[in-house]
């Protein structure tokens, strides 16, 4: 086959099964070896970061070319031959169904603030899903916690994490506490537990969002947040745009876009209520 790119993996979750099935330093560096990669030049394997965010470092430096001519095609082929029958690797090699962009969506309406409507944004994300023959899977958590996040994210391994819910101006997310109330999160320990297994995006549709996205870039390629305060119909409009184009393509950048499109047309200032912040990656 072709040799994918280093995007390709990304959104078909390939670190992700190559941090599973070559999780320490003793594994990788003996698959890579054989190879013909020498050990001297990996990057360093620093538990406790996560082996998927070491293989996510390890695949572009192969993309560009600095491994003796090993592809990543040939890299995904090795663990293929090494691993007969596993289907992650199955669909990445292109002898598979392909691996779907799996969206977690956190879904929290305290009591105590004013009414959302978020039944009707999980709406619009599972109708994009239900379109986007197999490219868009969606796991929703509804009256989401705080304790429920981690737990989710190793259960779902999403791609992209969308929160929807009240957002407050001074670096919080509203989520709930076992009686459907208010309990503050603030972003720093949302970062901290993205950490844990780094996602390729995070969307924070709610209230201020904008001014603590950047504290998120170390743990996402991209974050969405909003500069000011969010109507329902905005927050609307731009799941209905962002998902849409998800359901056609599993382009962030692209999606980012016709989110802004679908403001427009609402008749909000695209820049002015979301943005999206992209890490800046070496070439």
């Amino acid at each position: 086959m072709a040799s994918p790119t280093w995007k390709q993996l990304r959104d078909a979750g390939a670190f992700e099964t190559l941090g599973e099935l070559f999780p320490d330093l003793l594994s990788s560096h003996a698959f890579l070896e054989d190879l013909g990669i020498s050990p001297a030049l990996l990057p360093p394997f620093a538990p406790p970061l996560p082996a998927a965010s070491w293989w996510r470092t390890v695949c572009r430096t192969v993309e560009q070319g600095r491994f003796a001519g090993v592809t990543l095609g040939d890299l995904l082929d090795a663990a293929a031959a090494q691993f007969p029958g596993h289907q992650g690797l199955a669909a990445l090699t292109g002898r598979g169904t392909p691996t779907a962009l799996r969206v977690l969506c956190l879904m929290s309406a305290p009591l105590d603030e004013a009414r959302l409507r978020l039944g009707a944004e999980q709406r619009l994300i599972r109708e994009a899903a239900d379109r986007s023959a197999g490219r868009l899977t969606v796991e929703v958590q509804p009256a989401a916690r705080a304790s429920d996040l981690l737990s989710r994210l190793h259960a779902v391994r999403p791609h992209l994490v969308h929160f929807a819910g009240h957002g407050t101006d001074d670096g919080r997310l509203l989520f709930e506490d076992e009686t459907g109330t208010s309990a503050p999160v603030p972003v720093g320990a949302l970062a901290t537990a993205l950490g844990v297994r780094p996602v390729d995006c995070v969307v924070l549709n709610s209230c201020w969002s904008a001014a603590y996205a950047d504290a998120l870039l170390d743990s996402a390629g991209t974050v969405v947040g909003t500069r000011g305060e969010l109507p329902d119909d905005a927050a609307l409009a731009f799941a209905e745009g962002f998902y849409g184009s998800l359901a056609d393509s599993t382009a962030i950048d692209r999606a980012c876009e016709a989110s802004r499109a679908a403001l427009a047309l609402r008749g909000y200032e695209p820049d002015e209520v979301h943005r999206c912040s992209r890490r800046s990656r070496a070439a």
